[in-house]
């Protein structure tokens, strides 16, 4: 099982995907190591749908001899496909951080009342 966060499952497959050479290698490569076991469940809501096409897509192949389905249908796509992918799962990466953002508290500043001291060293003008 992999105890990774999904935030730090997409970072690492945006990653890969960032990386040099043509983009099916590295599609294939990002999905099956740090996507291919994740549930649509697992994610926020808005995000689900994003990531449920790009499951499809990436599972549509049939297995065919040593080939997985995941690696046939990365085949069989287009260059365009497989950078639309690609897209797809560094955007839901941005989704995941915006959501992790958003429900973080803000950070608290407390306002030094009139009554306190100043500190000399910003005192100082």
């Amino acid at each position: 099982m992999d105890t990774r966060t999904q935030w730090e499952r997409f970072r690492d497959a945006s990653v890969v995907l960032a990386g040099g050479g043509p983009v099916k290698p590295r599609l294939l490569q990002a999905f099956q190591g740090h996507l291919a076991d994740l549930s649509v469940d697992e994610l926020p809501r808005e995000l689900r749908g994003q990531y449920a096409a790009v499951a499809a897509a990436l599972h549509s192949g049939q297995r065919t001899g040593a080939l997985d389905p995941v690696s046939v249908s990365v085949l069989k796509m287009s260059e365009a496909e497989a950078c639309q992918h690609a897209q797809d799962i560094v955007r839901i990466f941005g989704g995941l951080t915006e959501t992790q953002a958003a429900s973080r508290p803000a950070t608290v500043l407390r306002a030094v009342p009139d009554g306190d001291a100043v500190p000399a060293f910003l005192n100082r003008a």
